[in-house]
């Protein structure tokens, strides 16, 4: 399978030149410049509208540059050597060429900032997107495990949306894509650890679970953003659902090592739960 990384962040320099020869408007500059000659590519698959996925506009021109400066010294032999390999731990089902766009992510977003090492990725029908803020501590070494967590996700729609065609939109669907996008990308880079797999005590995830999540596991009609990224209002904390999506996939490999990540893809989320005994294991109802 080949891989084609586009770099947008060595290409702003018109964005940048036109924000600091007047107060344009940023979005539609950064739309000009960043979005436009490269959107079409990175959504070629994607049978639906994803606007929604387009990196946000950096309207911080100083920290931009700053930004790309750094970001200037990756060194992009070694990051698609790595891709490589991760890749050749998880053949897909096909063998279009995979794009992935490396971004520069505003300052401005703490969350990843601090709580995400600097590294968000975004998976557009197949493509990737990685956004990276090179302020943040120890960034380099998150990008091949945001870019794991998001091939990982390729595969697997790939296989469900395209071969199978057997996605189902539940919540508990929802958590063990994610959960098993963790689990691929910690097997190849066993020293780091995830915040947002990790932040929830044992007393915290029964009450979580027996007042929220296993009353809607097989629900449809869920709020996404609320059960897998978290609301202070309701009480769940950030990314809650990614949270149980690692616990249960955790459960269900220690369960049944001798089952691949490549098979385990190809298995229903429902009976990859069912097989996790997870209620049993944790004493939950």
């Amino acid at each position: 399978m080949k891989l084609e990384i586009m770099t947008v962040y060595k290409n702003l320099d018109g964005y940048i030149l036109e924000m600091e020869k007047d107060h344009a408007n940023y979005e539609v500059l950064w739309d000009k410049y960043a979005i436009q000659p490269y959107w079409e590519k990175i959504s070629q698959w994607a049978p639906c509208d994803m606007s929604d996925r387009k990196p946000k506009a950096i309207k911080d021109i100083g920290k931009l540059k700053q930004q790309i400066k750094l970001m200037q010294k990756m060194n992009l032999d070694i990051i698609k050597s790595e891709f490589t390999k991760i890749v050749s731990e998880l053949p897909n089902y096909d063998d279009d060429t995979i794009v992935i766009a490396i971004y520069p992510l505003d300052d401005e977003n703490i969350t990843v900032k601090e709580q995400q090492n600097g590294v968000q990725g975004i998976n557009v029908f197949g493509n990737i997107l990685i956004q990276v803020n090179p302020f943040a501590e120890n960034y380099l070494g998150w990008i091949p495990y945001v870019f794991a967590h998001e091939y990982h996700h390729s595969v697997w729609g790939n296989y469900w949306h395209v071969i199978h065609r057997g996605c189902t939109g539940s919540l508990i669907e929802a958590m063990l894509i994610d959960g098993q996008a963790d689990i691929f990308a910690k097997s190849l880079n066993p020293t780091l650890n995830p915040t947002w797999i990790y932040q929830i005590s044992k007393k915290q995830e029964k009450e979580l679970w027996n007042n929220h999540y296993c009353k809607l596991l097989y629900e449809t009609d869920f709020d996404y953003i609320k059960y897998m990224f978290g609301s202070g209002e309701a009480g769940i904390p950030w990314c809650a659902g990614y949270f149980f999506g690692y616990k249960i996939i955790d459960s269900f490999r220690k369960l049944h090592p001798q089952i691949s990540v490549k098979d385990m893809l190809e298995m229903s989320s429902e009976e990859i739960f069912a097989m996790s005994n997870y209620h049993e294991i944790h004493g939950f109802n």
